[in-house]
């Protein structure tokens, strides 16, 4: 089997436009995660009531289903958020310094 080509560009992004694009799209991510907590947070007010009442009156499986949701959805976040560490890292690497250059200044 031969190696692919990679077909020639008229632009390819420097290592800071890479890194910065990295880190905007990890900020998108850590917006997008805090919307879904802040989502979760207002089911469960509206579960549990302003003053914990409990509205609806839930059963206690009722309660268990809630509780195993969110905590479902916490599980998932937290190894979103683990992954976005690494991402984030991986762009720190394309800007750390490779002898007497700095790979991340701007280029002109």
């Amino acid at each position: 089997m031969s190696m692919p080509n990679i077909p020639e560009e008229l632009h390819r992004p420097s290592r800071h436009e890479v890194a910065i694009d990295l880190l905007k799209s990890i900020a998108m991510e850590e917006t997008a995660l805090s919307h879904l907590m802040n989502a979760e947070a207002e089911k469960i007010q509206a579960f549990v009531g302003e003053r914990l009442q409990f509205p609806s009156h839930p059963s206690t499986v009722e309660m268990m289903k809630i509780g195993n949701q969110t905590f479902k959805l916490l599980d998932v976040i937290v190894m979103k958020e683990w992954l976005l560490l690494r991402k984030l890292e991986a762009a720190l690497e394309l800007c750390e310094p490779h002898g007497h250059e700095h790979h991340c200044e701007e280029e002109e």
